[in-house]
């Protein structure tokens, strides 16, 4: 399944994958169920940002995970 079927139209709303992507990157997991086409769409909404291999939440991001709890 493609990442843009798995978003919802408004920008700000988090849609449930892309919710359960963001826990997992805050948790720090080490299973990551979603593919990297995940994480550079959350990249391009500024919700993670990346240092090469390791990939953080933003502000924003963790703004949106406290809006969605």
């Amino acid at each position: 399944m493609q990442v843009q079927h798995l978003q919802i139209a408004h920008p700000s709303i988090l849609s449930d994958p892309e919710w359960i992507a963001l826990e997992s990157i805050e948790e720090e997991t080490r299973h990551f169920i979603f593919d990297e086409t995940m994480l550079h769409a959350l990249k391009d909404r500024g919700l993670v940002e990346s240092d090469g291999a390791i990939w953080r939440v933003t502000e924003t991001g963790q703004r949106r995970l406290s809006e969605r709890s």
